[in-house]
């Protein structure tokens, strides 16, 4: 049976204020913007006039309704915290369908941002990025402890949890996949079926999964 013993995640620790905003619907449309410029530049690199010229209103405006940048990166920090908590509710698969599908939420969401902004939100918001690592930690916590009891009795636990991390990191870059010939999402994909099958006793694995999944 798969383990239901699963160390709940905590609460959120930060709160959105778009909907505190005087226009929540432009504050919206502004950190979909810093969003856009995130996948491609650093934080460092991303200027609120460049922000203000893509939304095409004035920095002044654009001010008005977020004091720095640090309120936009929160913002973002504040998405992927939401979704990585957000527990998949009697979910109608198997488990494999449940860790696939969380593989195609990070893929489409967190992986996308370019190299660089991370780099710059490690080390201009520590403790932004600190909440953002400490709710995708216990979400791959959660994980872990499910699959932990069918990994392959001649591998090495800590090496195998250990070569998921640096396997699915290096996947998303695209020094990776470019190189290769694939789309981010096929590396991403690839990677972890790849794992799958080096690491978990995949018969063991389709039969203790066959029930519903309940909320990771």
């Amino acid at each position: 049976m798969i383990p239901t013993n699963i160390v709940p995640l905590p609460k959120a620790t930060l709160v959105s204020s778009l909907e505190s905003k005087s226009d929540p619907e432009l504050a919206f449309s502004i950190v979909e913007a810093f969003s856009r410029r995130a996948k491609t530049s650093g934080i460092r690199d991303i200027s609120m006039a460049d922000l203000a010229s893509d939304l095409r209103m004035s920095t002044k405006t654009l001010y008005k309704v977020f004091a720095n940048k640090r309120e936009l990166v929160q913002e973002l920090v504040i998405r992927w915290e939401m979704r990585i908590r957000k527990p998949i509710e009697k979910y109608k698969g198997d488990l494999l369908t449940v860790l696939r599908y969380w593989v195609k939420v990070w893929v489409d969401n967190d992986a996308q941002f370019s190299t660089q902004f991370w780099v710059d939100l490690k080390s201009d918001f520590p403790d932004l990025y600190q909440v953002y690592v400490s709710s995708l930690y216990n979400r791959m916590g959660a994980m872990k402890e499910r699959l932990s009891p069918y990994l392959k009795s001649d591998v090495n636990a800590e090496f195998a949890w250990s070569s998921y991390f640096i396997l699915m990191t290096a996947s998303a870059q695209a020094k990776t996949y470019e190189k290769i010939g694939m789309t981010k999402e096929q590396c991403v994909f690839a990677a972890f079926d790849f794992w799958m099958r080096a690491a978990i006793d995949m018969e063991s694995l389709a039969k203790g999964s066959d029930t519903n999944i309940q909320a990771i």
